[in-house]
């Protein structure tokens, strides 16, 4: 893909390709963004390829932002919010990562901060429709939580937040990845041509610096 190709002649234009590659993952709740983080880490074998979490930065149960539960007559820890994460850590740690030849921040607020931006140097986002979300959600979610728990957090929270934070991330994205299951086939061809540039352009850097070096 052109795009693609653009991205990449950035990265090496702006490093030399003596930086790692970074690549920011954003999207909704359960889009799939985990999953697909490590389909291109196996795409891009045999490069070495970190991927980091954005849910490990979450703040303690205690020091998160709440939301007032109607259903519950209490306040309840949200998770879904720019300050739901401490978001100190989280930048010291993706601006010291290093030796890997990619670094992946998949997050549901990846793209949010411009801090985190402004290390990426592919940005994509993940679109799925909020009933296929939803229906993931539960299905994960089950093993830890009742069925009442999930949907009514899902409908106080969740649904409310991904308006407001997440979805307008989107139009940072330089590519938006189909994350529904009838997708399959388009993704898979963003993906092909994704990793395929990826591998091609870091391989033939590397070819270059060992012919100057």
């Amino acid at each position: 893909m052109e795009q693609i190709e653009k991205l990449l002649e950035r990265w090496q234009e702006q490093h030399d390709a003596c930086r790692h590659l970074f690549i920011g993952i954003g999207g909704g709740s359960a889009s799939g963004k985990t999953t697909i983080a490590k389909d291109i880490r196996h795409r891009l074998a045999p490069l070495s390829v970190e991927i980091i979490h954005q849910d490990r930065f979450f703040k303690p149960a205690q020091e998160l932002p709440t939301y007032y539960s109607e259903i519950y007559r209490e306040s309840k820890p949200d998770y879904n919010r720019p300050d739901s994460f401490d978001t100190d850590e989280m930048f010291r740690y993706c601006r010291a990562a290093g030796g890997f030849d990619v670094v992946i921040l998949e997050g549901i607020l990846a793209l949010y901060y411009p801090e985190l931006r402004e290390l990426m140097d592919i940005k994509c986002y993940i679109a799925a429709d909020a009933d296929e979300r939803i229906i993931r959600r539960i299905k994960r979610n089950l093993t830890r939580w009742s069925y009442d728990e999930i949907t009514h957090y899902y409908l106080e929270s969740v649904r409310h937040q991904h308006k407001r934070y997440n979805a307008p991330t989107q139009r940072h994205a330089d590519l938006v990845i189909p994350g529904g299951m009838e997708d399959g086939a388009e993704r898979k061809a963003l993906l092909d041509a994704l990793c395929g540039t990826i591998i091609a352009r870091v391989k033939g850097s590397r070819d270059t610096q060992e012919l100057n070096g």
